[in-house]
């Protein structure tokens, strides 16, 4: 594989999108004691923009403006950054599952800034869910039946190509049209309701090649679903990438997961208070990987020509990466 370039700086810049390059930024959710954020920037050769999940936001009618903690990442981070990039419209949301750090930021940009289309598994979880997830799977539902009375929305499985730019080969990785659907319980901590776990397996897991370059974004799915449902689904040969948005913010993550995809960077998108025990970092030091995590290195940014790419992070980690066991 081809090793990165890595730039260290102490504040990232904001950088106009290069023609012919395809430019992927982590932003830095910030901890409102809820969830954990993803929310990704993706800015394509043709001079697209695509966002991969829109990060946290949680409606609070006792907030002053609507919001637990008054926050909502479409509008407070990923607005921000596409006004600094000079993006004024965007032309895909790929949304990985319905879980409101990761489309929470989407309740608010669907209102207020231009979204062409949604992308998503088209899953709708089944069964019965505790009040905690009541809300935040009818919100999803609703925001998705707009786009569909739009004609703007498209579900996408597994071995399915995403057209999001011609210079991009974007392959469905996950989840296939029958759906990840084996709850095994028995694996599960018991503050892990099927809500939770089979939403985040049914996430859509996307690859996308640029030219010799390929990343690999594969959501929430869970550790105990990566080895039983998603490597027993996936050609191998397809999950090993370049660059690697870990799984469920790199707190989820199998030695198996790590062997198949040999990533030379990954990215986690997690708290700083869970920086430091996230189960995938030394799984994937230890097969060659440089981990970035957004808790201690802030916005993330990859910038890939097809032949290579550089990766560029607010602030370097200086406390030493966890020793791999």
């Amino acid at each position: 594989m081809l090793r990165p370039l890595v730039t260290l700086l102490a504040a990232l810049p904001s950088l106009l999108l290069a023609e012919g390059k395809f430019t992927l930024t982590v932003l830095d959710i910030p901890d409102i004691q809820r969830g954990a954020g993803l929310a990704i920037v993706m800015q394509l050769p043709s001079g697209k923009t695509c966002l991969y999940d829109t990060g946290s936001a949680y409606p609070e009618k006792l907030s002053s403006d609507g919001w637990q903690s008054n926050f909502n990442a479409g509008r407070d981070l990923v607005v921000p950054f596409l006004k600094e990039q000079g993006v004024s419209k965007v032309d895909a949301v790929l949304i990985s599952h319905a879980h409101f750090d990761h489309f929470g930021g989407w309740m608010w940009l669907a209102d207020h800034f231009p979204i062409a289309r949604l992308i998503d598994s088209g899953y709708v979880f089944p069964g019965q869910a505790d009040a905690s997830y009541t809300g935040e799977l009818g919100a999803y539902d609703k925001l998705r039946a707009i786009f569909k009375q739009r004609g703007a929305y498209l579900e996408a499985h597994t071995g399915e190509r995403l057209d999001l730019d011609p210079a991009l080969q974007v392959e469905v990785l996950a989840p296939p049209k029958t759906f990840f659907s084996e709850p095994h319980p028995e694996n599960r901590p018991k503050a892990d309701p099927p809500a939770h776990y089979l939403v985040n397996s049914n996430s859509l897991g996307i690859r996308i090649q640029y030219g010799d370059i390929v990343f690999y974004l594969p959501g929430d799915i869970q550790s105990e679903d990566i080895n039983q449902s998603l490597l027993k689904s996936v050609d191998p040969a397809k999950l090993k990438c370049h660059v690697l948005i870990a799984p469920g913010h790199g707190i989820h993550c199998t030695k198996e997961f790590a062997e198949a995809t040999r990533p030379e960077v990954s990215i986690a998108s997690v708290f700083p208070r869970y920086a430091r025990g996230l189960r995938s970092t030394p799984m994937l030091k230890a097969v060659g990987a440089r981990t970035y995590i957004t808790g201690l290195n802030g916005r993330v940014q990859v910038v890939c020509d097809g032949k290579g790419y550089t990766v560029t992070a607010e602030h370097e980690d200086t406390a030493g990466p966890p020793v791999a066991k």
